[in-house]
């Protein structure tokens, strides 16, 4: 595109921008007028375009808000500058979802196990053992190749492939009953030499099953690239976002199918060279990700690999049909991009285009069409331009003022609030259909929209972002005393997963505060010492009172961002149950506070709790400290790990404070008894203020007060149950109005 359409392309946005401020700015409510967080950006992408993408993570990360959510109104806005930046991006997934040309023609590499076997079995060399010999237990513990028909088998490790000269076609051939045991930690490394395409799919499939079926043993599968350039430019990066369960038995074995961009991924900068050295060949490694229990260690078989690369399930691919549809006028260039634009943008924007922004897209259709060679090209410089309007990057308003007064928001608007909420991404083809018949408003189809979102695996992405925000688990980032990755990627994912158990069972908020159960995995229960439970998937378990757990206030994740590295800290835990538990925040600290004096040899003598108290004597920090300090001693008991302690230092740990009211705290069980017998009404509230703030995408103002308190009392009349709240907000006043 040259440069003069480019900078009239931005310079039109800019005013589109300023046209929908205008009118965010003669809203007579509250407007949720803003633009998409990064995460919400690249969500609206992958399910507009239907391909992964991992755009949003460069863009500046969003600044959390005075209630801690990153979704606020206040805080996303951008200048006319950065329509560009965003255009590069819509532009740069456009061309990841749609192609040109002829379909490229793959490298493909294909390992047999039984032709890895016969080749062992040519070379005299080869050390065979059977399932009696001696050397039997201590080769089967690495990796070998196997026989099962005749008991043979032999050590292996995997070497250099090379590209099939030949398409592999057809179905691949049924198990020959040779496989390879890839025991638990164990890695395959194959090196793949320099071949891979610069860009694309890389698709690794493999044919794989458990070496036992118990239910309580996990198998998955982890993949990285990595190359040995030099001494000083090595890598070794995984590649999969996450580990790819073993589900298959031998009766049964399964395909697992791992793909991966190879843009997105560090790959050897002299891969292209001509010469041998610096070395130019990459490694994909497949490494048998379990929990290895009792006297028969889970292994993972498989019997065929087969890598393919640019990998396409059909030509052109299902993402570039979505966009570029078969229609009777496609010869027709100007008719046919009408088309494409129209049922685009009405995806794109969550509403039909009027005719007039059609033709002004036609018209850059017509400036562009002179700089490229094809038709496609064209179209997608004009897709970018439509993904860079503000229609898309940000919650546009309309006035529609109701007889009541009210501005209410029209049926479209619904469906695209619902689906930033719950979705945080666009409206789906049915609640587009449902807003176009007008019918999204009503009670009945509206409350059975809501319950089908929930029900969609993309409400998870609501369910972590909201989880992650409410209680400001990115305080987790910085804490680098947790140095066991499993247990710290555990104790983040332990409240989504509790959460998300809640919301599926419609289950009290109360819950939150303390409960019988909790959600962990193998590891996180080794951490609170819950005994029999194995695997890496998040599970429900009863816990008896004497493990001190239960509820959110004594997870991990919560209590090790609260500390200070070495030791627990009262003062933030004390902080953090105001702001995310109560919803009653602290004044920000005055000026010139005297900080303690570690060096004093007095202060060292006293226990945390004295040193708090002496700090509190100073008269420029009773009144802040009276209010915070009680509430995070009674955390006392929870050192900067989160595990349960009963003496710091030799000495007894004293939990007890006492509230400003006089109300005293008897550690945690105490605190979690006070909140439920005297504070359920504030926390009830709490939460639905918390959920309306992230669910309107703005802080809430003192003109919301009525219609929040009247949320909050219908919230604990039927039962303060988590689900009912989103239902309660999606059918209020307050959601459906601007």
């Amino acid at each position: 595109m040259s440069d003069a359409n480019r900078s009239d392309t931005i310079d039109w946005l800019a005013l589109e921008l300023q046209r929908a401020s205008r009118i965010a700015r003669r809203e007579k409510g509250n407007s949720s007028f803003r633009r998409l967080t990064r995460y919400e950006y690249n969500y609206a992408l992958e399910d507009l375009l239907g391909v992964p993408l991992s755009i949003g993570e460069t863009l500046p990360p969003e600044t959390a808000s005075e209630d801690g959510f990153k979704n606020s109104s206040e805080l996303l806005q951008m200048s006319p500058m950065q329509f560009q930046i965003y255009r590069q991006m819509g532009l740069k997934a456009l061309k990841r979802a749609t192609v040109t040309g002829e379909r490229p023609k793959p490298v493909t590499y294909l390992v047999s196990m039984e032709d890895e076997f016969e080749k062992l079995a040519a070379n005299p060399k080869t050390k065979f053992f059977e399932t009696g010999d001696k050397s039997y237990e201590k080769i089967r513990k690495s990796m070998h190749l196997f026989d099962a028909r005749t008991g043979r088998g032999t050590s292996y490790k995997a070497g250099k492939l090379t590209p099939e000269t030949a398409a592999v076609a057809g179905p691949p051939p049924s198990g020959s009953g040779v496989f390879m045991a890839l025991p638990r930690s164990n890695e395959l490394k194959w090196n793949l030499d320099r071949f891979l395409p610069d860009d694309g799919v890389m698709r690794v499939s493999i044919r794989a099953w458990r070496s036992s079926d118990n239910p309580d043993e996990d198998a998955s599968l982890r993949f990285g690239l990595s190359a040995h350039t030099s001494n000083n430019a090595n890598f070794s990066n995984v590649i999969s976002e996450r580990d790819l369960p073993v589900t298959g038995t031998v009766e049964n074995p399964h395909y697992i199918h791992f793909d991966v961009y190879l843009e997105d991924i560090q790959r050897n900068p002299f891969r292209k060279l001509a010469t041998t050295f610096p070395r130019r060949d990459e490694f994909l490694h497949i490494k048998n990700i379990s929990n290895a229990h009792g006297k028969e260690p889970l292994q993972v078989h498989l019997d065929r690999i087969e890598i393919t690369a640019p990998f396409y399930a059909q030509w052109p691919p299902a993402s570039h049909k979505r966009i570029f549809f078969d229609s009777k006028d496609k010869e027709n260039e100007k008719k046919y991009g009408g088309e494409v634009l129209s049922r685009f943008i009405k995806r794109a924007w969550g509403r039909p285009a009027s005719s007039v922004e059609i033709d002004r897209f036609m018209g850059l259709f017509d400036q562009f069409r002179p700089d490229f060679d094809t038709f496609e090209e064209t179209m997608q410089e004009v897709l970018a331009t439509v993904l860079a309007h503000p229609e898309f990057l940000y919650l546009t308003q309309r006035i529609t003022e109701n007889k009541d007064g009210l501005s209410r928001i029209s049926d479209w608007e619904l469906a695209k609030r619902l689906a930033v909420f719950l979705w945080s991404s666009i409206p789906d083809a049915q609640l587009q259909q449902l807003a176009e018949q007008e019918k999204l408003k009503n009670p009945a189809i509206l409350e059975a929209e809501v319950k089908r979102m929930l029900a969609d695996s993309r409400s998870n992405r609501f369910v972590r972002h909201f989880v992650e925000q409410w209680l400001g688990l990115d305080g987790m980032e910085s804490v680098t005393h947790v140095t066991d990755n499993a247990l710290k990627d555990a104790m983040l994912k332990e409240p989504v997963a509790f959460f998300e158990d809640l919301l599926k069972r419609n289950g009290s908020v109360f819950d939150f505060i303390h409960s019988d159960y909790a959600l962990v995995n193998e590891r996180l229960a080794k951490h609170y010492g819950i005994r029999d439970v194995l695997g890496s998937r998040f599970r429900k378990v009863s816990i008896e009172p004497h493990l001190n757990r239960g509820g959110l206030l004594t997870g991990s994740a919560v209590l090790a961002m609260n500390s200070d590295g070495k030791d627990s800290n009262p003062l933030k835990r004390g902080v953090w149950m105001l702001e995310s538990i109560l919803d009653d925040p602290p004044p920000p600290p005055p000026p010139n506070v005297p900080e303690v004096d570690l060096a004093d040899p007095e202060i060292q003598k006293m226990t945390l709790k004295e040193r708090i108290a002496d700090h509190r004597s100073d008269a420029a920090c009773y009144s802040c400290h009276a209010r915070i300090d009680p509430w995070g001693i009674a955390f006392e008991n929870y050192d900067a790990l989160g595990s349960y302690r009963t003496k710091i230092n030799d000495k007894p740990v004293d939990a007890a404070a006492f509230l400003f009211n006089a109300q005293p705290l008897e550690g945690m069980n105490g605190l979690k008894r006070y909140l439920l017998q005297e504070r359920q009404d504030q926390f009830a509230r709490a939460m639905v203020r918390k959920m309306t703030t992230y669910a309107l995408g703005r802080p809430l103002s003192f003109s919301d007060h009525a219609e929040v308190e009247d949320l909050a009392a219908e919230f604990r009349k039927k039962g303060d149950r988590l689900g009912d709240l989103i239902f309660l907000i999606t059918q209020s006043g307050i959601f459906n109005s601007k």
